[in-house]
């Protein structure tokens, strides 16, 4: 049967139009997929791939890739164009946001060498899938780039693959073959900015402290210098960051605070930096202005921070002002938070069995990644639904298989890594249970024992003398929302007696 243009179908009856719409609206089907669903594919094997390199040209991605997976299915690797169908594939999966699936075909090109003029954009459209930051990091980094030997590719290409074999080597311990790898790295090249700032957090594991600094100074000033500020944010803040820390562990609080208020005028949502910032205001001596950060901790924007040592903090530092009531209630405030948790390791539930310690532990570290990935397997699972009529059929359930595949690795990933997380956070738990009690006794000894300034702790001044000539002090009664004020002073009364 020869394709009847849908625009000639579409004249032969006024009440079609308004039933396609009327259907693609119920079904979610948009007017681009539409247009799409009723033109066919060639039945010739030679012709459907002309048909849909042409239609990929025309921005129709979706029928495009029904018209390459058509070819792709009847084909094996002896077939010139198999590696191209793959790239077609490949180029609209990504078109329409099916990053997963561009992934897949773009490393079925790399990992084959079949056509060495299609790696090196085989390679490129990995890349550009890695630095979005949603990937999968097993299959296109761990068993693929950190561990193949490749050609030279263009300095570009050539420095991401090198960054990442260095990163790869230094995580196994393999010091020479990092070094070797990262010095590969073009002079001018982003990697070799990335590049310098896993060396410097190499050092700080080493203890080479005095160096590493040394090392974030100068990488924080080259990365000044750029004109493409936006590249380098995520990596100046790191740098800035380590720096500050750097200044803490030398209780130069001080600096500490320059360099982390820096951070926070452009980050200035992160509520980890927000307890960072506290721990410096309360060992400079300023518990009130400490307060003010952990009080900012309460607004509902940072309820997923996952930090025991938050409630120590506060405890400490009304202890500070001999306010033990108050202090008091901070250190239970833990049992209060973490209450099922805690629950379930005194009744000696396994940890990775406690629903809780999952919850928790999922919001941390490597885990916020992949579940990130997870999440965008789904999103692109929902895109694949949604574009079912055009892909027909038996493409869908490649698709569909494809995915599964996908998530149950991920899932299986992010199982192992959320063992490792349930383990630290509950050694977190646990020692911050301990500082509870500990905090509670040390409470009840100072009430016995009268009121008097903690150890080395200089007088705090009247609360007035804080405020500068261009502040405004307010006084709130009630209700008000932190989440927009986090530049905070409590009002906590002094009460350590001389």
């Amino acid at each position: 049967m020869r394709y009847t243009p849908i625009n000639s179908w579409l004249k032969k009856s006024s009440s079609r139009p308004k039933l396609l719409l009327i259907l693609a609206l119920a079904s979610g089907f948009s007017t681009a997929c539409l247009s799409q669903r009723f033109i066919e594919v060639p039945k010739d094997h030679q012709q459907a791939f002309l048909f849909g390199v042409e239609q990929a040209q025309k921005g129709r991605h979706a029928l495009s890739a029904k018209a390459a997976w058509q070819y792709f299915k009847n084909t094996d690797e002896e077939d010139p164009r198999y590696d191209r169908v793959l790239r077609l594939l490949a180029r609209n999966a990504e078109a329409l946001g099916l990053n997963y699936a561009a992934s897949a075909w773009y490393l079925q090109i790399a990992q084959g060498r079949r056509d060495v003029e299609l790696i090196p954009e085989a390679l490129n459209g990995l890349r550009t899938i890695i630095e979005s930051g949603i990937f999968d990091e097993d299959a296109l980094v761990k068993r693929y780039l950190a561990v193949e030997e490749f050609s030279t590719m263009g300095a570009e290409l050539d420095s991401f693959i090198h960054y990442h074999q260095g990163l790869h080597n230094l995580r196994q311990g393999q010091e020479r073959w990092a070094s070797r790898r990262l010095k590969q790295i073009h002079p001018r090249s982003f990697y070799r900015f990335k590049a310098q700032y896993i060396m410097a957090v190499r050092q700080v594991a080493l203890g080479q402290l005095a160096k590493a600094q040394r090392s974030f100074e100068k990488l924080a000033k080259r990365i000044d210098q750029q004109s493409d500020q936006e590249l380098y944010s995520d990596l100046w803040r790191d740098s800035k960051t380590s720096l500050a820390r750097l200044a803490m562990q030398k209780s130069d609080y001080q600096s500490a605070l320059s360099l982390f208020e820096e951070v926070r005028e452009r980050v200035p949502d992160d509520p980890s930096l927000l307890l960072e910032i506290a721990w410096a205001h309360f060992k400079k001596g300023s518990p009130r202005r400490a307060l003010g950060f952990l009080l900012a901790l309460d607004a509902p924007i940072y309820q997923a921070l996952i930090a025991p040592e938050r409630y120590i903090l506060e405890a400490m530092t009304y202890r500070a002002l001999c306010q033990f009531g108050p202090a008091r209630q901070a250190a239970v405030r833990l049992s209060t938070r973490y209450k099922q948790a805690l629950s379930d390791l005194y009744d000696g539930v396994i940890p990775e069995q406690s629903k809780a310690l999952r919850a928790a532990a999922g919001q941390r570290g490597e885990l916020r990644s992949l579940s990130k990935f997870i999440d965008s397997l789904a999103h692109e699972k929902a895109i694949i639904k949604e574009t079912s009529a055009v892909f027909g059929p038996q493409f869908t359930q490649a698709l569909t298989k494809l995915y599964a595949q996908g998530k149950a690795s991920a899932l299986a990933r992010r199982e192992r890594a959320l063992r490792n997380e349930i383990s630290i956070l509950t050694e977190e738990l646990l020692s911050a249970e301990e500082g509870v009690r500990l905090i509670t006794h040390e409470l009840g000894v100072a009430l016995l024992r009268g009121r008097k300034p903690p150890q080395g702790r200089g007088p705090i001044p009247p609360l007035g003398a804080l405020a500068q000539p261009e502040q405004v002090v307010y006084q709130f009664n009630g209700e008000f929302w932190t989440d927009e004020l986090d530049e905070l002073v409590v009002a906590a009364e002094d009460r350590c007696i001389d």
